[in-house]
C-alpha cells in the first residue's frame, strides 16, 4: 500500500502544481535598472502587510525573479513568485498589493493541492479510459473532456482568487480597483472554454461587481490611472445593460449575495493555515513515506 501511494505521490509531483494567474503572453519592457535586492524588499513588504493586516498566519514566503515572462504564481509550497517582466507593469503599490492578494488567494483556498489531486484524479481516469479506447476519435474525446473538466475548475478558481484578494486588500488598507487597473494592462479577452483563465472582460466585471457589492465607498469614486479608467468604460456599458433588463439585475443580485455567503464562510476559516485540500494533500505526503522515515 506504501509502495502504491508513494507512486501516487509521484505523479502529484511531477504535473504543474502552480497557479500562473498572472501570466500573459506579452513579454514585460527590458529594463536595465533592475534591483533584485529592492524588488525583493518591496514584494515582501507588501506581502507582510496583506498578512499581518488580515491576522493570517506568517507561513506564505515571497520572491521574485529576474526573468522577462509577465508573471506571477503561487505554488503548492505556500510561496509567491514574482516576476520582473510583471513588475515593469506594476506603477503603484496598490496595484502590486492586487498581484500578490491574487496569488495569495490561490493559496488561501487551497488550489494549489485541489489542482494537484484532482489533476492526477482525471490523469489517472483518462489515461486508463485511453488504454482501453481502440479509436483515435474515442482518444479524441478523452483528451476533450480531461480539458474541459481542469479547464473550468481553474477559471473557477481564477475567480475566487480574485475576491479573496480584494478582501485581503481591503483590510489592508489598499484599494482593490488597483486590481482592476494592473489586470486591465495584462490580460486580453478571448473565448475561454477551453482556457484555463476567464477572459479580461470576465474577471474585471467579477472584480468590480464584487467590489461594488461589498466595499461600494472604493466605487464611489474613480481609481485615477489611465488603465482603470479605460477598464471603466467596458464595465460602465456592461453596468448600463444590466440596468436595462430586470432578469440580469435579478441574476447579479443572486450571484452577489451567493458570494457574500462565501465571503462569511472563508473568513471564519482563514486563520486556519490548513484548508482542507491542503489537509488532503498533506496525509497523501505523510503516508507515501515522504513526511516520515520510511525505513522504519
Amino acid at each position: 500500500m506504501k509502495k502504491i501511494l508513494s507512486i501516487l505521490f509521484l505523479v502529484f509531483t511531477f504535473i504543474s502544481v502552480q497557479y500562473s494567474a498572472f501570466a500573459d503572453t506579452k513579454t514585460g519592457t527590458s529594463s536595465t535598472n533592475w534591483d533584485s535586492k529592492a524588488s525583493l524588499e518591496r514584494v515582501n513588504r507588501i506581502g507582510n502587510v496583506l498578512l499581518t493586516k488580515n491576522n493570517l498566519p506568517q507561513g506564505i514566503t515571497f520572491t521574485v525573479s529576474d526573468e522577462d515572462d509577465v508573471n506571477a504564481y503561487a505554488d503548492i509550497n505556500k510561496e509567491v513568485h514574482v516576476y520582473r517582466g510583471l513588475l515593469n507593469y506594476v506603477d503603484y503599490d496598490h496595484e502590486l498589493a492586487g498581484v500578490i492578494s491574487h496569488e495569495m488567494g490561490h493559496i488561501i483556498n487551497g488550489h494549489c493541492a485541489k489542482q494537484t489531486l484532482l489533476n492526477a484524479a482525471i490523469n489517472s481516469v483518462t489515461t486508463n479510459i485511453a488504454n482501453n479506447t481502440k479509436t483515435t476519435a474515442g482518444n479524441i474525446a478523452v483528451a476533450a473532456g480531461n480539458q474541459l473538466a481542469t479547464s473550468k475548475i481553474s477559471r473557477n478558481d481564477e475567480f475566487e482568487a480574485d475576491l479573496t484578494g480584494v478582501d485581503l486588500m481591503v483590510k489592508a488598507g489598499y484599494n482593490p480597483l488597483a486590481m482592476i487597473s494592473v489586470l486591465n494592462k495584462i490580460t486580453g479577452n478571448y473565448i475561454d472554454v477551453l482556457e484555463t483563465h476567464p477572459s479580461g472582460e470576465k474577471r474585471l466585471m467579477n472584480i468590480y461587481n464584487y467590489v461594488s457589492y461589498n466595499y461600494p465607498q472604493y466605487t464611489k469614486e474613480v481609481y485615477n490611472t489611465d488603465s482603470y479608467k479605460k477598464a471603466l468604460t467596458m464595465i460602465n456599458a456592461n453596468i448600463e445593460q444590466r440596468n436595462a433588463s430586470k432578469k440580469l439585475q435579478k441574476k447579479y443580485e443572486k450571484e452577489q449575495k451567493k458570494l457574500l455567503k462565501k465571503r462569511e464562510k472563508r473568513a471564519k476559516k482563514m486563520q486556519n493555515s490548513l484548508n482542507a485540500w491542503d489537509a488532503s494533500f498533506a496525509t497523501l505526503y505523510y503516508m507515501s513515506g515522504s513526511g516520515s522515515d520510511s525505513s522504519k
